[in-house]
């Protein structure tokens, strides 16, 4: 149980990170959509989408390794990042050059090639990230929600002094690029006090590393194809203003995955050491892990799909009301990756990481070949439900995998109270939303949601302790009851 507070812990500074970080990018990326325009705002979204797809090369998997190995052998940790760091700077700037070669042979008109070349500078940056694996493997993510913090705060002071000053696209591009130096440069100068990091070379660790991350340097690859291929087909075959209504919906439902990211990245060296000293404790894990996932998952999306008009207009105005069926359709993609996160992080730590390039390459073919019958006739929608599809495709192998090869469970034990509970909301909103505010409705869904978990039986006595344990003054009234 004391694993248990540990995991609470870090996961609390996890979705503290990821809720103080995500409202501050959010805000950014709001002043910038709407001081740029959808047209100027699709140019910005395109650059970054189109150096996300060199973004791969600086790590080629190997971070999750890192973090595994950091987890199982503690003492190693500043061998693991300096040989990191040696690998990440090498393939940093052969990324930088190969994007820098496709931006000239491609003919962009000359104001999307300026703000190419100012976003592919993060990739340079990219090569620090070895060094964010002490925090991760030593469970100590409170330094990762200063770094964000500090970060964001500064996008946000760059982005004011941006629209103050009346300034134009590629200074908004390189605001985003300095805060990401910023941060990185913060989790080198702190990992001075959790470890200290040698730079001999290790050619046989090296090769190591590099021979492990090969599955996941290939996911990665066709990762970047589904998540980040849409825009480019929607830019090169439907225009900048459509790729500017499907980034603003695509922006929200992103904000969402730090959710997921933040509790199975706690899990994961957890799990690591789990799966070689005791499987029971690696299945309960994945078991609640699954659990939970999938529960917040279907509930954001139901409340999401209903008040998505309302949230369009509240952050970015009419001029985006095009954005909204964009959303509904997206949000479904973002519940569906709750479960996926986990594939894929349940397969790593588990040895197993080949499993998630065959689901990477599975949802990339799938969208790649949805995009090119769907963006033609129905532009962004056709491009949210091509989203949709490969990341259900992806999300279904791999379950079926896991369950099939690891767990030998039933994938769709602890579904069907959640569902229950998703139905009786959607009833309720849509008998209700004319009479009050769908925000209001939202807000009392929650409660509503988890009576029906309660009721239903899907809350057990092995919830019931983790909570008593984790909030001692519960269990004290519960006593005192």
């Amino acid at each position: 149980m004391q694993t248990v507070k540990y995991l609470a812990r870090n996961s609390g500074f996890l979705f503290l990170n990821g809720i103080a970080t995500n409202i501050l990018s959010f805000f950014a990326m709001l002043y910038i959509a709407r001081h740029l325009g959808p047209e100027d705002y699709g140019i910005f979204s395109f650059a970054f989408a189109f150096i996300y797809f060199f973004s791969f090369i600086p790590d080629m998997g190997v971070h999750q390794i890192l973090v595994r190995e950091a987890a199982k052998e503690p003492g190693k940790a500043g061998k693991l990042i300096g040989n990191g760091t040696i690998i990440k700077f090498f393939l940093s700037f052969v990324a930088i050059i190969l994007a820098f070669i496709l931006i000239n042979l491609i003919g962009f008109p000359s104001s999307t090639k300026n703000a190419l070349y100012i976003a592919s500078l993060g990739l340079l940056i990219s090569g620090t990230g070895a060094y964010g694996i002490i925090y991760e493997a030593k469970l100590r993510m409170e330094y990762s929600l200063l770094f964000n913090l500090v970060s964001r705060v500064c996008l946000l002071l760059f982005v004011f002094l941006a629209v103050a000053i009346n300034s134009t696209l590629n200074t908004f591009i390189f605001a985003s690029v300095s805060a990401t130096f910023v941060h990185n440069l913060l989790m080198v100068l702190f990992s001075k006090k959790l470890v200290k990091v040698s730079f001999n070379p290790d050619i046989t660790l090296i090769k190591q590393l590099l021979r492990e991350a090969i599955p996941i340097a290939i996911a990665s690859v066709f990762t970047v194809v589904y998540f980040k291929i849409d825009v480019l087909m929607l830019s090169f075959l439907r225009g900048d203003a459509e790729v500017g209504f499907y980034s603003a919906a695509y922006r929200l439902t992103d904000a969402l995955v730090f959710l997921p990211s933040a509790f199975t990245t706690s899990t994961f060296p957890l799990m690591s050491r789990y799966f070689k000293d005791s499987f029971n404790s690696f299945s309960f894990a994945y078991a609640r892990t699954f659990k939970y996932l999938f529960a917040s998952g279907l509930l954001i999306a139901v409340l999401v799909t209903f008040a998505s008009e309302k949230i369009i207009l509240i952050f970015y105005g009419p001029e985006y009301q095009n954005s909204v069926i964009a959303l509904q359709i997206l949000i479904w993609a973002t519940a569906i990756t709750f479960i996926s996160v986990l594939i894929s992080s349940t397969c790593v730590s588990s040895g197993n990481q080949q499993i998630i390039s065959k689901t990477a390459i599975l949802a990339a073919l799938l969208n790649v070949s949805l995009n090119l019958i769907l963006i033609p006739s129905t532009g962004y929608i056709g491009a949210a439900v091509a989203t949709v599809l490969s990341v259900l495709g992806s999300m279904v192998f791999g379950l079926i995998w896991v369950h099939k090869n690891l767990l030998h469970e039933n994938p769709l034990k602890g579904t069907i109270s959640p569902i229950i509970g998703a139905g009786v909301v959607s009833l309720f909103i849509i008998l209700l939303e004319p009479y009050a505010d769908i925000m209001f409705l939202s807000a009392v869904s929650v409660p509503l949601f988890a009576a029906v978990l309660y009721t239903t039986g899907w809350i057990d006595s092995d919830d019931k302790t983790i909570f008593l344990k984790l909030f001692p003054a519960s269990r004290l009234n519960s006593k005192n009851l």
